[in-house]
C-alpha cells in the first residue's frame, strides 16, 4: 500500500497554496477550486490508464486532449451528480482499436472508479 500526501497552507481565508512536485497551485476563490483538481486527477489518471492500455494492445496515438465536465448539486453534501470525460486523440490504428483502450482505462482508472462512487460517468471518443 503507497502512503500519499498532500499539504496545503491556507491564510485569510480561502486563500492558500498546494506545493507538490517542485510547483506551486493556488487554491483560492479566485484561482484553482477543489473540482478543478478533481477533474484534473480524473483526466490524467485516465489518460496514463489509456496510455497502459495501448503499449499493452500495441495502439499507437499521437496528440490528445481529454476534457471533463461535470455537475454537483447545489445542496451540502455538494457531491458530483454526472462526470463526461471527452477525449479526442490522433492514431492511425483506428477507431475501434482506440475505443477499446479507453473502455479499458476508464474501468482501470483508480481516479475514475473513485468518483463513479457517487456521480454517473459518461465517456465518449473522438478520432482525428
Amino acid at each position: 500500500m503507497a502512503e500519499l500526501k498532500a499539504v496545503l497552507n491556507f491564510h485569510d481565508g480561502f486563500n492558500g497554496t498546494y506545493e507538490v512536485g517542485g510547483q506551486t497551485i493556488n487554491v483560492s476563490r479566485d484561482g484553482v477550486h477543489p473540482y478543478d483538481m478533481t477533474f484534473g486527477a480524473v483526466a490524467s489518471c485516465m489518460y496514463a490508464t489509456f496510455l497502459d492500455w495501448c503499449r499493452e494492445k500495441n495502439v499507437t496515438v499521437g496528440d490528445v486532449q481529454v476534457v471533463v465536465t461535470g455537475e454537483k448539486r447545489a445542496e451540502i453534501p455538494q457531491f458530483l451528480t454526472w462526470v463526461n470525460i471527452d477525449m479526442t486523440a490522433e492514431s492511425p490504428d483506428g477507431y475501434d482499436a482506440v475505443k477499446e483502450c479507453m473502455d479499458g482505462a476508464i474501468h482501470d482508472c483508480s481516479m475514475v472508479q473513485t468518483v463513479a462512487k457517487v456521480a454517473k460517468i459518461t465517456y465518449s471518443l473522438t478520432l482525428k
